[in-house]
């Protein structure tokens, strides 16, 4: 079994030779790939793989083209074989004006993250297996692997011009739980596996029907969890049978992203470091399942996220860590929530290391300072037009990719699709009418 070599190999700062014509369709090359794709397989954190990081100086790299794309919201996940794409003697023969800075890591310089620059696009020639030719474009993230593993067969590691460069220390091997349901939770769990915080289990909601066929759809934390060869539960209920299960795999700490349902207190206590909350607020301030929401429809100015240590009690645990951020005044919850999900989960990375290590003092919350943020519904987006401006404008800001915000004319119900505020008045730009498609709205603006 082939083991993936560590900065510090001469082999990983050579370039690497061609491969040569003679190997193309040999058993040779066949082995050196499946070598590869079994190095590869044991990290689920891992997308590609180039041939030095095993300790093999030829021009080849391996991708896992599978871990790359997450299925849409209605397709079923499946266990089929991994999709292993092969780029042999690769060429970069266009790159984009533009660059996009990206979290990194590398299989070869373990428990290293960094922010790189990377083209937005780029283009490349290789050859496959049995030797013929190939020209592929690419964007996003498989643009940065493209530009990752030929860094590699030129002998260049991303730690050489990666900014931020951060260790994560021997806590990040801790046995531990994830609870997530929706995108957020999602979102999150990649960015931690970016970082190879990589949980035992993940815990998230049955399969649900969707769509207008009402399919049972997995959630969205479950298909990335799939995808990542990491075993995933979906209990109904968080009872005393899903508990001894939990206990069972001896995990030392949970991490839970908008799981959905409340932790019995027997659930807390099975892990003896404690279940971690990522709460989208500055605890105390807005507890509950809308946080952001609440924010938004009070015109405030700052949010934040908040890591608290959970306890029976919704929102109330002793706070972790705490990072603020500004609203912008024309920011509505559709640019916010993004936001909001990236620095919690970059936040989470960079604490949990303390915290495992017990370099964290918890710091207990004010209760005296706490509000509440309550479940959205969908009444709550009716707003009157001849309310104040600012409030409504706040209310749209604040649903504006949840319940969304609508409004009563010759008792038909308009729906607000996009509005603005413009000196001190609201202006409905677009709607859809009850019964209608998306328009124009005519009568706009609204003091």
């Amino acid at each position: 079994m082939k083991e993936i070599v560590q900065d510090g190999e001469k082999v990983l700062r050579e370039i690497a030779k061609p491969v040569p014509e003679s190997m193309f369709g040999s058993a040779e090359l066949s082995r050196l790939i499946a070598d590869m794709t079994e190095a590869l397989d044991r990290y689920p954190e891992g997308v590609a793989i180039a041939a030095p990081q095993i300790g093999v100086s030829w021009r080849l790299f391996i991708v896992r083209k599978d871990r790359t794309i997450v299925p849409a919201p209605n397709q079923q996940q499946t266990t089929s074989k991994p999709e292993i794409q092969i780029y042999i003697n690769p060429e970069i023969v266009k790159t984009s004006r533009k660059k996009a800075k990206a979290d990194e890591g590398c299989l070869s310089v373990h428990g290293v993250y960094g922010t790189t620059k990377r083209h937005e696009r780029v283009t490349i020639k290789a050859r496959k297996e049995d030797g013929s030719r190939i020209t592929r474009g690419a964007g996003g993230l498989l643009a940065q692997i493209f530009e990752h593993e030929v860094d590699h067969l030129n002998g260049i590691l991303f730690t050489d011009h990666a900014e931020r460069l951060i260790r994560i220390p021997h806590g990040a091997q801790h046995r531990f739980a994830y609870f997530g349901t929706p995108k957020v939770a999602g979102d999150t769990l990649a960015i931690l596996i970016e970082r190879r915080f990589i949980p035992s289990v993940v815990v998230t909601s049955p399969d649900a029907p969707r769509g207008r066929g009402l399919v049972l759809t997995p959630s969205e934390t479950k298909t990335l969890a799939l995808a990542h060869n990491i075993p995933v539960i979906t209990p109904e209920k968080l009872d005393n049978k899903t508990v001894k299960a939990l206990r069972a795999l001896e995990c030392e700490y949970a991490v839970c992203v908008a799981y959905g349902k409340i932790f019995p207190e027997e659930l807390i206590n099975a892990f003896p470091l404690g279940v971690l909350n990522v709460h989208y607020s500055l605890l105390p301030k807005y507890r509950g399942a809308a946080p952001m929401e609440t924010a938004l429809l009070a015109g405030e100015s700052e949010t934040g996220v908040t890591i608290q240590k959970m306890v029976k009690e919704l929102d109330a645990g002793d706070i972790i860590a705490q990072e603020a951020t500004l609203i912008g005044k024309d920011e509505t919850a559709r640019e916010l929530r993004p936001r909001l999900i990236e620095l919690g989960a970059n936040l989470l990375a960079e604490t949990l290391p303390k915290y495992l290590d017990e370099k964290i003092t918890p710091i207990p919350q004010n209760h005296t300072k706490a509000t509440r943020a309550g479940k959205l519904k969908k009444e709550d987006g009716l707003i009157s037009l001849d309310a104040p401006a600012d409030e409504n404008w706040n209310k749209y800001r604040a649903y504006a990719d949840s319940i969304g915000t609508y409004f009563f004319e010759n008792n038909k119900r308009i729906k607000i699709t996009k509005a603005s505020l413009k000196n001190g008045k609201l202006i409905v730009e677009r709607v859809i009418p009850e019964g209608k498609k998306e328009t124009i709205y005519r009568s706009a603006t609204f003091a």
